[in-house]
């Protein structure tokens, strides 16, 4: 079941913005030069790798996403641009099951999704994102915002005008065990404010805490630079040795 699926449709509306600046704004602040390939673990609708690719033109990019909702979303996106599209390669699978040449790229991306893998997947998974960096490659990737489960409140995330109607994101979690349940709620509105449509979409995330996720990198084989801070979210650093 993709969980993802009703969100898929409405997420470039209510986040495309927002994502494309801080993946732009993540570049800058990494420095360096991108002259071999990029990957993005769990790359939606690839609001990301657009704006990545406008900024560092040229290199092959690997999109790696499994949700059918959202992989419509990319591919669309890639069907708009031939660009983008002749340099794309997207990857249909789970973060646990993604394979790319080693030393593919020397950026990799996760930013939004890592909460989503399970925790006895995650060293696997470091490891695969590892091998696919040049020594001297980066991760950027976020800094866990829980560390255990808790009562989110309902609030809203953003309404968009279409037309005549608005869409309007709200998201709820609570605690499920050792594990973070999130509910994401898509609201249409008429003119007038009638409700036209509502669909969920609820998926789990594991909380963890950020000694916890830079001991599994470093476990990987990765060093953790200076983090950056952004928007009041701290994106950690993780450098591949030689």
């Amino acid at each position: 079941m993709d969980g993802y699926a009703a969100a898929a449709q409405y997420y470039d509306l209510l986040h495309a913005e927002r994502t494309a600046a801080r993946a732009r704004a993540l570049l800058g602040a990494a420095g360096g030069e991108i002259r071999h390939g990029i990957l993005d673990l769990g790359a939606g609708t690839g609001s990301v790798i657009a704006a990545l690719a406008a900024e560092v033109p040229e290199v092959p990019i690997v999109a790696v996403e499994p949700s059918v909702g959202m992989r419509t979303a990319l591919y669309a996106r890639l069907a708009a641009d031939p660009s983008l599209r002749g340099r794309t390669t997207v990857v249909p699978d789970a973060a646990e099951r993604f394979a790319v040449s080693e030393g593919f790229a020397d950026l990799a991306v996760c930013l939004d999704t890592s909460p989503a893998f399970p925790p006895p997947y995650r060293p696997d998974i470091w490891q695969r994102v590892r091998d696919a960096l040049v020594p001297g490659g980066v991760f950027l990737l976020d800094e866990p915002a829980l560390t255990e489960p808790v009562v989110q409140q309902p609030r809203e995330l953003g309404r968009v005008a279409v037309g005549t109607h608005t869409v309007v994101g709200s998201v709820r979690g609570e605690p499920a065990g050792q594990r973070q349940w999130w509910e994401y709620r898509y609201t249409v509105l008429d003119a007038e404010g009638e409700v036209l449509s509502e669909e969920e979409t609820e998926f789990y995330t594991w909380p963890m805490s950020s000694e916890d996720l830079r001991a599994e990198l470093a476990e990987a084989g990765f060093v953790l630079k200076d983090d950056i801070e952004l928007d009041g979210l701290t994106v950690l650093q993780a450098v591949t040795g030689p």
